[in-house]
């Protein structure tokens, strides 16, 4: 089975502290894989270097299929839909303010963007302000912008997000964009 992501031995250090340590992982495309344990153990810092946003003290890193370089990182990054960290948005627009700036910079077709939001279940509240979105209806905004231009590979930072019935139905309707094949 291909793989999505493969590192091996890949380590970051910030000066005297090791956030990462010699990490080998492989993840099977069509596969959830998701990282556990406590603050500070590393789990962002590999996600940022599985981006290219935060460059390895060592190792390598392969994504779908290439490895992973300042070069080849412009390549790989449409491939690619992300949230790490705080979900993105202007509180001044409305969520579908700021899925028509995702769509322009994109270039991604109308049909794409409806289909990101109805898959997060946030077609109803598209035109309410995002400054009044709940945490939960933000981070729902923030998976639609990295479903929207169809991706091989979602990476998702804080997963736990997705409790509850109404977060699990919309990650089981993922596999419309086949993240989950």
């Amino acid at each position: 089975m291909t793989s999505v992501i493969t590192t091996r031995g890949l380590t970051k250090q910030f000066k005297t502290h090791t956030a990462v340590n010699s990490l080998d992982l492989d993840v099977p495309q069509g596969h959830v894989y998701g990282f556990l344990g406590p603050n500070g153990s590393g789990k962002s810092t590999t996600m940022k270097m599985l981006l290219g946003l935060t460059q390895p003290t060592s190792g390598d890193i392969d994504v779908l299929g290439e490895p992973l370089t300042r070069a080849s990182r412009t390549k790989l990054l449409p491939s690619i839909g992300s949230m790490i960290e705080a979900p993105p948005g202007y509180g001044h627009l409305t969520g579908r303010e700021n899925m028509r700036i995702v769509q322009d910079m994109l270039d991604l077709s109308t049909a794409q963007i409806d289909h990101a939001l109805a898959t997060v279940r946030l077609t109803e509240q598209q035109h309410k302000l995002v400054r009044n979105y709940s945490l939960g209806m933000k981070q729902r905004l923030g998976i639609a912008m990295a479903l929207a231009r169809d991706p091989a590979l979602l990476i998702l930072d804080e997963p736990n997000m997705l409790k509850g019935d109404t977060y699990r139905a919309s990650y089981l309707q993922c596999t419309d964009f086949k993240l989950a094949a």
